[in-house]
């Protein structure tokens, strides 16, 4: 039986849980695991390297310069999904309304957590 639980498997898994114990998530940019995505899940901190954020800027800036040109972009000028076809010239209420939505997911969210944890006292 310790035959079945030797090997490249059990190597992997041991390498995720040690990921996910870490106290700090440092995003790159490129490759995002599993532990990384679990352990901000519980909360940990999470910081982006200073070359993900500069990735971050050129990406902010081509669609900043997308949208002066009237470049139409998938979520920045249209809908999502079923309705991606649904064009706005008003990218930038478009992206503060998908904000809003998220900040009220996260409320909502926290709240359940919330109640969960008093629950389970």
């Amino acid at each position: 039986m310790s035959d079945a639980l030797s090997g490249s498997h059990l190597d992997e898994v041991k390498r995720m849980v040690e990921e996910f114990r870490r106290p700090l998530v440092r995003l790159e940019g490129a490759k995002l695991k599993v532990a990384a995505v679990a352990a901000e899940a519980r909360e940990v901190r999470v910081e982006l390297s200073e070359a993900a954020r500069e990735g971050v800027r050129a990406s902010s800036q081509w669609v900043l310069d997308s949208m002066a040109k009237g470049t139409d972009s998938y979520g920045v000028t249209t809908g999502f999904g079923a309705t991606s076809h649904r064009i706005t010239k008003e990218g930038g209420a478009l992206q503060k309304e998908l904000i809003r939505y998220q900040k009220v997911e996260f409320a909502i969210t926290n709240e359940v957590k919330e109640s969960y944890s008093a629950v389970k006292r």
